[in-house]
């Protein structure tokens, strides 16, 4: 990989658009899952997977698409990703099961994992490396940007047209960025990445820093997800909101992470070290979930909580995604390690909310479920310790990109 000469912005920007409606795939889900339930006949559990399932793909795949990725080319991968979203949503907006509908969320899963690994793979090679951290910080906003804006509009959209006309919205948007993306970034030139070997592999595999990353990455996202899955039906049920205050309630909620992601990215761009952002939020992040499910807190409250929640945890992602160049054997192998630390962050996101609404149904109630979350911030503290004496190793002998 060759060193842009300056930061190319738009094209950050552009990157990070695509990365915002893969995101949109997943805060499409939580407003919808009352009326999938009812039309769908799903339980708890199974309304769970119909959220999480979208990310089995990646916890499975997520380092064997980086080494495709580098392979196709990550301006190909990003408009692959985007098609394949398409894809998923059209399948899925013709589901008369569950089973169904969870096979076109596998799909969707596909486009979402081409587009987490390629995108910032994409970024990395249009960006000064003096700006690396602040561009990945703005990358890392995808997600709640994404979800967010989804959360917003999907009320209005289920409103007028039903869940099937929510997941119609979202083929057509993503059509549309995937045809914006290749027509604007198409005069745009970049070295081609050299052919990987089995070698280049394992030395990606066999360093401890892309797995601590992907395991701390796995921590945040157990926690994240389960709540924000969870945070509308919650409202909803147990506090007695409407179903569209709810909504826009945990889009604010979810908006307030990419305060957060901005925030790493400058602390790490300002030389604070990524083993104590790491630790600070993992640290804060399991306490503010029990108060918001089990506090005896008044609604405002509690929603305050999940607000603070929501902004400190955003500054992991950053943190995370930011190490990706740092732990790789050489630049050619950024995206085999950004393929495992989105491997890391799916896996958490496909168990989360599954083991939330598993844990609500075994022991009766909110409250009493939500102090499995404490134990996921716990496992983040000591990771970010053991990254700690791993960062302030000397470097192991980087490999030739050549």
């Amino acid at each position: 990989m060759t060193e842009a000469p300056a930061t190319r912005w738009p094209f950050v920007v552009l990157a990070t658009l695509a990365g915002a409606v893969a995101a949109m795939q997943i805060g499409k889900v939580p407003p919808a899952i009352p009326e999938l339930r009812q039309e769908l006949a799903l339980g708890l559990v199974a309304a769970g997977w119909i959220a999480s399932i979208f990310n089995a793909t990646s916890a499975a795949f997520g380092m064997g698409a980086g080494i495709v990725a580098d392979r196709l080319g990550h301006r190909h991968a990003v408009v692959a990703g985007l098609l394949a979203l398409a894809a998923g949503g059209t399948l899925g907006a013709g589901s008369t099961t569950g089973a169904a509908l969870l096979g076109a969320r596998f799909l969707e899963g596909i486009g979402f994992l081409v587009i987490a690994v390629a995108s910032p793979s994409f970024i990395a090679r249009v960006t000064d490396a003096r700006h690396l951290r602040l561009a990945i910080g703005l990358w890392a906003s995808y997600m709640p940007v994404g979800m967010a804006a989804m959360m917003l509009l999907s009320p209005l959209l289920l409103e007028a047209f039903g869940w099937r006309g929510l997941w119609y919205a979202n083929v057509l948007l993503a059509l549309a960025v995937a045809a914006a993306f290749w027509t604007v970034s198409r005069g745009l030139v970049l070295p081609v990445p050299r052919r990987r070997s089995w070698a280049d592999v394992r030395a990606s595999v066999g360093r401890a820093g892309p797995w601590l990353l992907a395991a701390c990455f796995t921590c945040y996202t157990l926690q994240f997800f389960a709540l924000m899955a969870w945070l509308p039906t919650f409202l909803v049920e147990d506090l007695g909101a409407p179903l569209s205050t709810a909504a826009w309630m945990t889009a604010l909620v979810v908006a307030a992470n990419m305060l957060g992601n901005w925030l790493g990215g400058w602390l790490l761009h300002r030389g604070v070290e990524r083993w104590l952002v790491i630790a600070v939020v993992a640290a804060t992040l399991g306490f503010l979930a029990v108060a918001v499910f089990s506090g005896p807190f008044p609604v405002l409250v509690k929603l305050g909580f999940a607000f603070l929640f929501s902004a400190i945890g955003g500054a992991l992602p950053s943190a995370c995604l930011a190490g990706a160049p740092a732990h790789a054997a050489s630049p050619a192998q950024v995206g085999a390690v950004n393929g495992i630390i989105v491997q890391g962050a799916n896996t958490g996101t496909l168990l989360g909310p599954p083991a939330l609404a598993g844990a609500v149904t075994a022991l009766g109630g909110w409250s009493e479920a939500s102090w499995l979350l404490l134990a996921p911030g716990a496992g983040g503290v000591t990771l970010a310790l053991i990254l700690r004496s791993v960062e302030r190793r000397p470097p192991e002998p980087a490999r030739s990109a050549a």
